[in-house]
């Protein structure tokens, strides 16, 4: 008997899809393993996700078969989801808080021991009967580290063992949190809403503020929002305090600031092949987002560009903005050439 009616015999007896010897999962192709091959190691490891291997209940007298479990989620990101097929579920999002610059004379200082104060005055909270929870809104500009101040954060809750979880659907959102609280009622938690005017545009605004206001009772919880845009926001987000109770303007960073981060990324090196003045760097880049002054390490340290010319097109970017009505064909900040029409 051949081997490709050999498993089609495996497949009827097993009630399997039957399988040819080359089969296509997406773009990837699967083989077909004929009976009497082992697999390799890889494979079954491969195998073996998912797999089923203990039952679970609830009440003691219905059994469902599951696969591995854990007793907590571990300290780290997670965002919400939903599968038709599985319900709902989180995924880790891997996010990476090491090296990260405390700049001096900014807000991020402010926020993280905001945020500190309050996991340590759990008590106080609860001896008043308050619900233990906290809402903060980072506003400022694109590139003006409230992304750096976020990681700051991230990194300050995962070393307590808590967890966060981005905010994007209410509605996935809350259902995933009450399951996670039923198992894990203690866990601190903090809930990224970034980008907040974008979810309130594209979901119901009431939505957002009930789980604000603790109608779900969520508790041992920081809100961490962003926006560039906090005109957007209405009086009821803007200024509720018990929604956000505190509001922190990130600004561009200062001199102190812009010299931690061109020292941190200037070796002594790059230094002397370059002939840099720290100082001058510092002086030059007054008003510029770390953005700025990251791709000026990268244009004149990496890609080798002229100081002179990067800087230029550096500040040109902060000054000029393009758009689809100016015809002038002159250069608007972009490191690129100026290419005219034919009929010009």
């Amino acid at each position: 008997m051949s081997i490709e009616k050999e498993n089609a015999e495996l497949s009827r007896i097993l009630k399997l899809p039957q399988t040819s010897s080359s089969t296509k999962r997406g773009n990837s192709a699967v083989r077909a393993i004929p009976i009497g091959m082992d697999f390799t190691h890889e494979e079954k490891e491969e195998k073996s996700e998912g797999k089923l291997c203990q039952w679970t209940t609830v009440d003691g007298t219905r059994f469902f078969p599951a696969g591995k479990t854990i007793e907590k989620l571990e300290p780290s990101l997670y965002e919400c989801n939903y599968s038709v097929n599985q319900g709902y579920f989180v995924k880790k999002i891997d996010v990476k808080t090491e090296g990260l610059l405390r700049f001096p004379e900014t807000n991020s200082e402010k926020v993280i021991h905001e945020i500190q104060t309050f996991w340590e005055r759990e008590d106080r909270f609860k001896k008043h009967k308050l619900p233990y929870k906290r809402g903060i809104i980072l506003w400022g500009p694109p590139g003006s580290g409230k992304s750096s101040t976020i990681k700051l954060v991230l990194a300050d809750v995962i070393n307590r063992g808590g967890v966060a979880f981005k905010f994007e659907d209410p509605g996935t959102f809350m259902e995933c949190i009450r399951t996670f609280r039923e198992i894990q009622s203690d866990t601190p938690i903090v809930v990224l809403m970034e980008d907040i005017d974008s979810i309130i545009l594209d979901y119901s605004e009431s939505e957002v503020l009930n789980i604000l206001d603790g109608v779900e009772g969520i508790e041992k919880c920081v809100f961490l929002a962003t926006t560039n845009y906090p005109e957007q926001l209405g009086e009821r987000i803007i200024n509720r305090p018990s929604r956000f109770d505190r509001r922190f303007k990130m600004p561009h960073p200062g001199k102190l600031s812009r010299k931690m981060y061109f020292e941190h990324l200037l070796e002594k090196e790059l230094i002397d092949a370059h002939s840099i003045d720290i100082n001058v760097w510092v002086e030059d880049t007054k008003g510029m987002s770390v953005a700025h002054l990251k791709e000026l390490f990268v244009s004149v340290c990496i890609l080798g560009d002229q100081y002179s010319e990067t800087i230029q097109v550096l500040k040109t970017m902060i000054e000029e903005h393009p758009s689809s009505e100016d015809d002038s064909n002159r250069s608007v900040g972009f490191h690129s050439a100026v290419y005219k029409n034919e009929d010009d």
